[in-house]
C-alpha cells in the first residue's frame, strides 16, 4: 500500500515529506501516511477475507525477539496477493463508470495537487466504499456443514447446491450462496 501511494504522489508531482495530519520530519513522510489512512480499511477488510477463507490460522504468526508479532512469509504473501486484488478491483467512482483504487487514488491526488497550484479551488477526496457480500458467516457455515439429507430436503434446498456448497467449504473456499438458500439456512 505504501509503495503505490508513493508512486502515484511522485507521479503527481506532490512532495511526499509534507503531510497535512502526521508530523512533518525529514526522515517520515507524512503524505504517504496521510494517504494511507483513507485506504487503511481495505487491508482490514482483507485480512478478514482471509480469516474467513481460513487461509489463516494461529501458527503462522511469528514473535520476534523484540516480541513484537509478524505474519509468516507465505501467510504474509497471501495478504498481499489479496490485498492487490481489492485495490485493483473495479469500483463504481464517477459518472457511475468503474475504476480501480489504484486509479481512485491516482485522481484524487491529481485533485490535491490541482487545489494546491491554485487550478481548483476545491475538493473532496471520494473512495468508495466496497461491495461485501455477507452472506457467508461462521454459523451460516457449520449449519451447512452439518445439514444431513432430511434437513436439506424438509428445506427445500437442491442435493447438488448443498454438495457443491459443502465441497467448496471443506476446501477452504468462499462459496457463493445465493439468496434463496441462505433465507432457507438461516
Amino acid at each position: 500500500m505504501e509503495s503505490e501511494i508513493r508512486k502515484s504522489i511522485n507521479s503527481v508531482g506532490l512532495d511526499y515529506s509534507i503531510g497535512f495530519l502526521h508530523e512533518i520530519n525529514q526522515s517520515r513522510t507524512p503524505l504517504v501516511y496521510d494517504m494511507q489512512e483513507l485506504f487503511r480499511w481495505l487491508i482490514d477488510v482483507s485480512v478478514i477475507q482471509l480469516l474467513e477463507e481460513k487461509k489463516i490460522k494461529k501458527s503462522d504468526f511469528i514473535i520476534t525477539e523484540s516480541y513484537h508479532t509478524r505474519l509468516g512469509e507465505d501467510v504474509a504473501k497471501l495478504l498481499i496477493e489479496k490485498l492487490n486484488s481489492n485495490f485493483n478491483a473495479r469500483y463504481n467512482y464517477k459518472n457511475g463508470k468503474q475504476y480501480s483504487y489504484q486509479t481512485i487514488l491516482q485522481d484524487n491526488l491529481q485533485q490535491l495537487s490541482n487545489l494546491i497550484l491554485g487550478k481548483r479551488k476545491e475538493f473532496d477526496f471520494i473512495i468508495p466504499k466496497i461491495n461485501l457480500n455477507g452472506n457467508d458467516n461462521l454459523v451460516i457455515r457449520e449449519k451447512i456443514l452439518n445439514m444431513t439429507q432430511d434437513e436439506r430436503k424438509r428445506l427445500g434446498i437442491n442435493k447438488s447446491t448443498l454438495w457443491h456448497i459443502k465441497r467448496n467449504l471443506s476446501e477452504g473456499k468462499t462459496p457463493k450462496i445465493y439468496q434463496k438458500v441462505f433465507l432457507k439456512v438461516k
